[in-house]
């Protein structure tokens, strides 16, 4: 896998197919939306699309729209990004974890109250560590298999196209779901483990869509089995500090 030429550097959102500009300007505000030449569709439609549009075709995990996000989309700042899912990530851990009794609330008549919580920062650790195993984990499988199996590249795929900078990107940006587990609180804590196991299952199923729109030869059955076998790998790790960290 190699970095994307430059020449290249948006995507069709239909075929995948590399594509140097998105649309023709004519100035005026005239603009003219270009047509993929591989399957003659126009390269890219959400760039007329409102956010919200865009953001509920994400949510049903349309693989137009996150190759949209993922190639199309000059997106900066992911690193906030990245402490925002952390955050969220363990607020809700550290809610479940008071609610079931597992730790001892702080008193909030403590002067340093907020610098005392050492709970939550413990349980960002924890999130951490769940984040960045489940992105390492995927993207070593990924290395692994595609050296001891190279899947034959469709004559409509352009391979030269596909770099890690990609896959970890879309790992990264799939994760999304994990903002959906603040419903948790928000909603009561009852019945609580089901509902973050349908959300985990949902991350793992926006992972495939993620990994899918960056390998498009690969037959879908590896890539969910690579996806489940990286997120039950995860779990282990993450159970594991959890035990160092909390005892429990």
């Amino acid at each position: 896998m190699t970095d994307r030429p430059k020449q290249l550097q948006f995507r069709c959102i239909n075929c995948g197919r590399g594509a140097s500009d998105l649309f023709k300007d004519y100035n005026n505000g005239i603009i003219k939306m270009k047509h993929c030449i591989q399957c003659s569709a126009v390269i890219d439609k959400y760039i007329e699309y409102d956010p919200v549009v865009i953001s509920l075709d994400i949510l049903l995990l349309n693989r137009k729209a996150l190759r949209h996000v993922l190639f199309n989309s000059n997106i900066k700042g992911y690193w906030k990004y990245i402490i925002l899912l952390l955050m969220f990530d363990a607020f809700v851990k550290l809610t479940l974890q008071r609610a079931k009794g597992e730790i001892t609330p702080v008193n909030p008549t403590y002067i340093i109250y907020s610098a005392t919580e050492w709970d939550f920062y413990k349980n960002c650790l924890l999130a951490s560590v769940e984040l960045s195993s489940v992105v390492f984990v995927i993207s070593l499988l990924v290395l692994v298999f595609s050296q001891i199996h190279v899947p034959a590249i469709s004559s409509k795929e352009d391979p030269s196209l596909l770099n890690w900078k990609d896959i970890v990107r879309a790992l990264i940006l799939s994760n999304f779901g994990k903002t959906l587990v603040i419903l948790v609180v928000l909603c009561g804590t009852q019945n609580s483990d089901t509902f973050i196991q349908l959300i985990k299952a949902y991350i793992c199923a926006a992972n495939v869509q993620a990994l899918r729109v960056c390998l498009p030869s690969w037959n879908s059955a590896i890539v969910i089995a690579l996806t489940v076998t990286g997120h039950l790998s995860s779990a282990c790790v993450t159970r594991y500090i959890q035990i160092y960290l909390f005892g429990s």
